[in-house]
């Protein structure tokens, strides 16, 4: 089981400190994600930052956040099976039991009673106790039916595609939905994929990698422990400390930065000296990439249409010390050829508003709240910016589309739909990188990496070159 140190954080008797603990404040950061549509990684972020949490507990937190959401499907089914009428049950209490659920079934650390004791006691404080009864009856309960979640899952009487959903937690929306694009077994390697916990991937800067030893001996000194990436040989898995606590990363040396996305970039390759734009940039991290490839003689366009984003991006360009070749600007991208010439740039990077089907490991969150409805609209406005920015594009220059998801309509529909409309455009096979990436590789030359291939998040990535018009 995960490990136990971390959760041996008590809640104490004293009312006035239970606001304070892990499990408390992980109930309510539940409550904001699932019932007031707040995303899991700004909600966890506004809890480390604004709220009152000590130290001890922020590790616990964290996990309990986290592990939570993974599993929520499933456990949601199982209050419902308890529960005659769950949707007249007030937010938190559905929280709660859904925390002491996570606990009970895929933690080890906390004994059964004491895990009720605490959840009773918290709901005495958050309502009263009556309701402290009703979470102290429904636990019982649960404990009492079912003694593991398999005991659970095996007492339901459904279809294959319901009872891997169960296992997965991944809601059968989904796993029909990848059964039919990549057919059972590999749908099943990916639903059990998603249960393990996303990696952090950092990336040093290309001018400190240049002394690759001494890179990984600093990193070792500060308390990281790096393993190579099995996709992209420029970065690096954290197996453990925290890269944000490093002189590396406040020193602008090293990013955290998804090994996935890095790849994008580093496909694209655009030289240096050239003018470079980057479509949709937010958070800016293949913007601080581009910035690096071009030097000191190049330039970076880097267009955000959420005004509010505009401010991560140049920090992050400031602290890895790549600002002064970038400029940060604010237009919808389907707006950019009327503020540029056409073919002003040498390459464009187009990393797309997508579904982010790829990241349900690192957003559990977006598991239930993704619609299979949503990706023809997003399809719609993916071409739209793929056909404004390319007459931006420099004859012979390279053009790369990326999405974090895996669904056919966002990535390989919409590179038919561009290239038999664009006639000046060819797909550039990406075969270069063929031998580490051979699985993701298709047909057509472009990537598709799936989550269970690398343990990675899902990415795509089709690389265009813009010709003459004429037929090679």
């Amino acid at each position: 089981m995960e490990g136990q140190d971390i959760l041996k954080s008590e809640i104490s008797s004293n009312p006035l400190v239970i606001k304070q603990t892990a499990r408390y404040q992980a109930m309510e950061s539940l409550v904001s994600i699932y019932h007031h549509q707040h995303y899991i990684h700004q909600e966890v972020n506004k809890a480390l930052t604004q709220r009152q949490l000590p130290e001890k507990e922020r590790d616990l937190y964290t996990r309990l956040v986290y592990g939570s959401s993974q599993y929520h499907f499933t456990l949601m089914t199982v209050l419902k099976v308890l529960i005659s009428k769950p949707n007249r049950c007030k937010a938190w209490v559905i929280e709660l039991l859904i925390l002491s659920a996570y606990q009970f079934y895929y933690l080890d650390a906390i004994p059964a009673h004491a895990l009720v004791n605490e959840a009773v006691k918290i709901a005495k404080k958050r309502g009263n106790s009556f309701l402290a009864r009703f979470v102290n009856g429904v636990l019982r309960e649960m404990m009492r039916r079912f003694e593991d979640i398999s005991s659970f899952i095996d007492s339901q009487e459904v279809e294959r595609e319901e009872k891997l959903a169960l296992e997965a937690s991944l809601p059968v929306q989904w796993v029909n939905y990848f059964e039919k694009r990549f057919g059972w077994e590999k749908m099943v390697e990916l639903a059990q994929s998603l249960k393990s916990p996303a990696q952090v991937t950092v990336r040093f800067s290309r001018k400190t990698l240049e002394n690759k030893e001494l890179c990984l001996r600093l990193a070792q000194q500060q308390g990281l422990v790096l393993q190579q990436s099995p996709i992209n040989p420029h970065s690096y898995r954290v197996e453990k400390g925290n890269p944000l606590q490093t002189a590396l990363f406040k020193e602008g040396k090293l990013t955290i930065q998804d090994e996935a996305a890095a790849l994008a970039v580093d496909l694209l390759h655009p030289k240096e000296g050239q003018r470079v734009l980057d479509a949709c940039s937010a958070p800016g991290g293949k913007t601080v990439q581009l910035a690096e490839y071009v030097g000191k003689n190049g330039q970076v366009v880097a267009n955000e249409l959420v005004a509010n984003k505009l401010n991560r991006i140049q920090e992050n360009l400031e602290r890895m010390q790549v600002s002064d070749r970038v400029q940060v600007v604010n237009h919808d991208a389907r707006d950019l050829p009327t503020v540029y010439e056409e073919e002003s740039f040498d390459a464009i990077l187009v990393d797309a508003p997508c579904s982010g089907l790829g990241l349900f490991r690192r957003k559990p969150d977006t598991k239930e709240r993704k619609k299979i409805e949503d990706l023809k609209e997003l399809q719609v406005l993916q071409l739209e910016i793929l056909q404004k920015v390319s007459p931006l594009l420099k004859q012979g220059g390279k053009l790369l589309y990326s999405t974090c998801t895996i669904s056919g309509e966002e990535n390989e529909e919409v590179v038919q739909q561009f290239l038999e409309s664009h006639q000046d455009f060819a797909l550039v096979p990406l075969t270069s990188w063929a031998k580490p990436l051979e699985e993701a590789l298709q047909t057509n030359g472009t990537l598709q990496i799936l989550p269970h291939y690398f343990m990675s998040d899902g990415f795509f990535i089709a690389l265009f070159e813009k010709t003459d018009g004429r037929k090679k």
